[in-house]
């Protein structure tokens, strides 16, 4: 409808049946993306189609963009080092209205797994931006339980990631499905904190109405199989590297990053299950002091915060410190009446501060380094650690 040169837009018509603009150019690049991989990604024309998606217009493109999409992400670094920063963000736009169900009749298991364990970074943020769709219910969080391989293939990925961005990712969703299993329903004033969402980058859970099913817990603290992935990860290698077993070793270096994506996630899932993470079925892999275990419990945090890191190693010392101040900051704001998770963070505190003197002190100094609101119960609460 126009008046003279004026173009007044008709917003009776639905929105599924306006034309995407470029949508024959978006078709045709793809197509040559597919044939030639080497050509240059056309960010612009991408971002062009990606702003005009709607939940409405979005399915009758699955056939014919989504499935080639996926193939070029599963494909894009191997011949050439291009972004695919911008078809990520297109397929990701795409898979957003589809629940994990349907998206797994598009993208199967076996694929996933493929993507995952693929040396690309592309491929494995497209399996991670599938996976993390299970964590929207915990109906879907269930049916990720029924493919343990997946599960298994996730918490690798996790922790020997070399892509930063790969294993920052990974912890995210793997934070958020365990979030969503869980079966402990936190209770409506826990773990809020003032600030928003979160306190020095870790995420705090938020009031579950509805509790999860608890399988991928089970799977993850209940399997030995899987348990192992993480102390064989973490645990620092025993000495100098085997020319001849180099397919198997792992640097220190390697070993150094799994610790610390450990120790970032850990935080948070106290937040949402403590016992799960105070105690284990299986010692002989996170083994700890027989006189350190009976003071403060057994379990995957004690191994990480006590027995895991070389404390000579000064970056790795450092990252320990981080972890404790995060913990603690975690811990004063979920622990808001006498628990026993209290008890396990006082052991905790005191066993790690007995022979270090610098962790003691930058604890002692962290309210002064809090938001001026926080800092008093803060101060208090690690005094009541401390003492």
């Amino acid at each position: 409808m126009s008046t003279g040169d004026r173009v007044i837009p008709d917003r009776t018509m639905d929105s599924s049946s306006v034309p995407i603009s470029r949508l024959d150019e978006l078709h045709a690049h793809i197509a040559e993306l597919v044939d030639n991989p080497d050509t240059p990604i056309d960010a612009r024309l991408l971002d062009e189609i990606e702003l005009q998606l709607t939940e409405t217009n979005i399915p009758p493109l699955l056939p014919t963009v989504l499935v080639p999409l996926t193939q070029i992400l599963r494909t894009t670094g191997s011949t050439t080092p291009q972004d695919p920063s911008p078809l990520l963000s297109l397929t990701t736009k795409l898979l957003s209205p589809l629940p994990f169900s349907r998206v797994l009749a598009i993208a199967d298991a076996p694929s996933l797994l493929s993507a995952l364990a693929s040396p690309l970074a592309s491929a494995n943020l497209l399996a991670l931006t599938i996976l993390h769709k299970a964590a929207r219910s915990p109906a879907d969080a269930a049916i990720l339980s029924t493919l343990p391989d997946l599960v298994e293939a996730l918490v690798t990925r996790w922790l020997d990631a070399q892509d930063v961005g790969v294993g920052e990712r990974a912890g995210k969703v793997l934070g958020d499905l365990l979030e969503t299993d869980c079966d402990v329903v936190a209770d409506a004033d826990d773990a809020r904190s003032p600030h928003g969402g979160g306190v020095n980058g870790t995420e705090l859970v938020q009031h579950r109405r509805v509790p999860g099913h608890g399988r991928i817990w089970d799977m993850i603290f209940g399997s030995e199989q899987l348990f192992a992935i993480i102390p064989s990860l973490c645990r620092p290698p025993p000495g100098p590297e085997r020319d001849d077993d180099a397919a198997n070793s792992r640097t220190a270096r390697q070993t150094s990053i799994a610790q610390g994506r450990l120790l970032r996630l850990l935080p948070r899932l106290a937040t949402i299950n403590m016992p799960a993470i105070t105690h284990t079925a299986f010692p002989d892999l996170i083994p700890l002091p027989q006189s350190l275990a009976r003071d403060t419990g057994h379990g995957l945090l004690q191994w990480a915060a006590l027995g895991m890191v070389d404390r000579s190693d000064m970056l790795m010392h450092l990252g320990l410190i981080d972890f404790f101040e995060t913990y603690v900051s975690v811990m004063r704001i979920t622990d808001s009446a006498p628990t026993s998770s209290t008890s396990v963070t006082r052991c905790l505190v005191k066993a790690a501060t007995a022979n270090d003197a610098q962790l003691k002190e930058s604890l002692i100094v962290l309210p002064d380094r809090t938001v001026e609101e926080e800092a008093e119960p803060l101060r208090i609460y690690i005094e009541q650690l401390l003492n």
